[in-house]
Order: C-alpha cells, then sequence, then structure tokens
C-alpha cells in the first residue's frame, strides 16, 4: 500500500469515526455531511472521493464491523481442526461485547437491521472460508439460507442480549445458546454432526 492509498483509508476513518460520534447526539436522519466532514475536519471533495452518500458511509462502517469479526474469527480458529463450535459461539459474544457501545448505537439508531444485511452479502465467502463439521454442503444460494437462519438467530440474540442496560457476561450468553443449539440439534434428530456435544460445556 503506497502513501496515497494509507491517506485515503486513513481519511474513511476519520469520516467513520466522526459519524459514530455524530450519532451519540444526533438522529442518523439529521446528521448532514457538512457536520461529518466538519466532524472529522476534512473537506467535502474528501468525502466525495471515498463516498457517494452517507449511506455509503453507514455501509462502509457495518462491512468494516463484519470484516473485523471475521478477522477475529480466522485468528481464534487458526490452529483447530476442525474448528471447534465453542471457540466459534466464545469468539462471537466475546467480540460483540467488545463492541457493545457500537452495536447498541447502531440498535438506537435503527442501523442494526443494516449491519445484518451488509454481512448477508458476503455469507457464502465467509462460510466457505470456515469450513467447520456443523457446516452443510450445498449451492450458493442453499449456503445463502442457511446462513440468513444462522444469523437471524445469532443476530436477534445479539440484539436482546446488548440492548439491556445490564447484560448478561459473553460466558452466561454462550453458555445459553450453546445449549439451545444443542437442544435444537436433538430435537431435529441433527445428532453429533451439527452441534458438537461440546456445546454442553
Amino acid at each position: 500500500m503506497n502513501g496515497k492509498q494509507r491517506m485515503a483509508r486513513q481519511s474513511k476513518q476519520w469520516l467513520v469515526d466522526a459519524l459514530v460520534t455524530l450519532m451519540k447526539d444526533e438522529a442518523i436522519e439529521d446528521i448532514s455531511i457538512t457536520e461529518i466532514v466538519q466532524t472529522a475536519d476534512l473537506s467535502r471533495r474528501t468525502f466525495y472521493r471515498a463516498f457517494k452518500t452517507k449511506d455509503d458511509l453507514i455501509d462502509y462502517l457495518c462491512r468494516q464491523l463484519a470484516d473485523d469479526y471475521f478477522k477475529s474469527l480466522k485468528a481464534a480458529t487458526r490452529d483447530q481442526t476442525p474448528i471447534s463450535f465453542a471457540t466459534t459461539m466464545q469468539n462471537f459474544f466475546t467480540f460483540w461485547w467488545q463492541q457493545k457501545d457500537l452495536v447498541r448505537l447502531l440498535i438506537r439508531q435503527g442501523l442494526f437491521d443494516r449491519l445484518n444485511g451488509v454481512w448477508q452479502q458476503n455469507a457464502v465467502a465467509h462460510y466457505r472460508d470456515f469450513p467447520a463439521p456443523w457446516h452443510p454442503q450445498g449451492t450458493d444460494q442453499e449456503v445463502n439460507y442457511i446462513m440468513a437462519f444462522a444469523l437471524g438467530g445469532l443476530t436477534n440474540i445479539l440484539r436482546l442480549w446488548l440492548v439491556q442496560a445490564h447484560p448478561e457476561s459473553p460466558e452466561e450468553i454462550q453458555r445459553f445458546a450453546q445449549a439451545s443449539f444443542a437442544q435444537l440439534a436433538r430435537s431435529l434428530g441433527g445428532g453429533e454432526n451439527n452441534t458438537p456435544h461440546e456445546a454442553q460445556g
């Protein structure tokens, strides 16, 4: 990456940071591009070199979050073959706990579903990157359905969990989620191959 590319990336990050700062006090629909660039101490020209609209900036923030999550999952499971279901769940809840203030802000601003939508856009590629034993094989369309089902459950747990004033610890919510998934697998006759018995522990 050359100096110009680094500067472009840094400018995008400053714009993201400015948007997050403004969202703490203003409704997203009331935030203007002028406010964003003034808060970031950048020009409108710099904004429009990076993004076409405010919505593009919001989507960039959501992609950042989703990409950071998958990077953390890749690091957490790097030495595991096959990938552990318990490790996957632990990483999921620990990562989002660390991002809880931003997640709550997205929920409050009505942007949480945008995060889900951005996440789902790259679902197939991420699914293929993590060949876990409980991942059924299928066409890209079938994988999209599988991911929509899985992400819907996990992100709704995430929303209910972190919107609380005093949410459970990541360890508590992980135990609950794993027990629920294990019970669902048993009720469907899924057996050990879908949700490992480690989900009990």
